[in-house]
């Protein structure tokens, strides 16, 4: 009776946990996964020593967070196929009815310098990237593939899906 017991425990924490792998969008195959999903399960959860660089501290809110960057980084790559990254900045502060809620009454100077900023964390600091773009311990590098994921992630046209 106990074994059976201990049987149906066994497999009910391995579905659970299962479950959490797939909440997180960590591929269990991959070396590290483990790793990788306890550091997201302890973003989540705000646990000290865990915590991104976004935690609060003392003084005023910051205005830039980490996911602004990724959503910052994704819309103005989104444009780069037709202009560059500083047109494209200059685009995203002049078209006010379709970024207003993303960037309300902010100079293209003041966009442009922050998607430099975003632009080179997401490209020097493999840890960012894995904790925003990687889905499990797969291609983090900086990349074409990387930007189709920030698009698919961060860009505009899918937040505004229901």
């Amino acid at each position: 009776m106990r074994d059976d017991f201990v049987a149906e425990y066994i497999i009910e924490c391995n579905w659970r946990i299962r479950l959490l792998f797939d909440f997180f969008g960590v591929d269990q195959k991959l070396p590290g996964s483990w790793e990788y999903l306890i550091v997201r399960l302890c973003n989540h959860w705000d646990i000290r020593g865990f915590q991104s660089s976004n935690a609060q501290g003392r003084g005023a809110p910051r205005r830039w967070t980490d996911i602004k960057n990724c959503e910052l980084f994704a819309d103005v790559m989104a444009l780069t196929s037709r202009m560059s990254e500083h047109a494209a900045c200059v685009h995203i502060c002049k078209s006010v009815a379709k970024y207003s809620e993303r960037y309300s009454a902010l100079a293209p100077r003041t966009i442009h310098r922050q998607f430099l900023r975003a632009k080179k964390q997401i490209k020097t600091d493999p840890i960012f990237r894995l904790q925003y773009f990687g889905g499990g311990l797969g291609l983090t590098d900086y990349g074409p593939e990387l930007i189709k994921v920030a698009l698919n992630r961060y860009g505009l046209r899918n937040k505004s899906k229901p």
